[in-house]
């Protein structure tokens, strides 16, 4: 069963898939537009499951792909506090300080998300608030997109 968090590959290209929302036709995952254009492909594969990318909404980073046999994400509005970025590789500790469309949230330095990370899912009580887009690691600081926002992309796909 595919779920958020899990890992994927387009092309040479690796990423996440922050969310599965629940289509009309199926299952409809969701990932940062960047993998994909630095991918140069549509497709990609989550473990032995391939998709094929059916959407994407560029002002906030998102591709929306087509697949088969996930667990839809639970998605919530985020707040100001105490979350955690977690995949299929490893999770961490952060904290949302400021909400909207684009989630700001501080990073540990130690332990900053590395490359192939983008899409990882943001959680607070268990629930999806966000998909990390980006990092500033000089700062320590990242961006996330909301699950607003992610909604508001996947009109005509849900």
């Amino acid at each position: 069963m595919l779920r958020a968090g899990d890992l994927f590959l387009a092309g040479r290209q690796g990423g996440v898939v922050g969310a599965f929302l629940k289509g009309r036709r199926g299952c409809i995952g969701v990932s940062v537009y960047h993998i994909m254009r630095l991918a140069g492909t549509k497709d990609l594969t989550i473990g032995t499951a391939r998709a094929k990318v059916v959407a994407d909404c560029k002002p906030f980073d998102l591709i929306y792909f087509k697949a088969s046999g996930c667990e839809p994400t639970v998605l919530a509005e985020p707040e100001l506090g105490p979350a955690r970025l977690a995949n299929a590789r490893r999770s961490r500790d952060c904290s949302i300080s400021d909400v909207g469309d684009l989630i700001s949230i501080v990073l540990g330095h130690a332990d900053l998300p590395g490359p192939g990370e983008s899409g990882t899912p943001l959680f607070q009580d268990g629930k999806v608030v966000g998909i990390l887009s980006s990092i500033n690691l000089n700062a320590g600081k990242g961006t996330a997109i909301s699950a607003r926002a992610i909604v508001r992309g996947a009109e005509g796909l849900i």
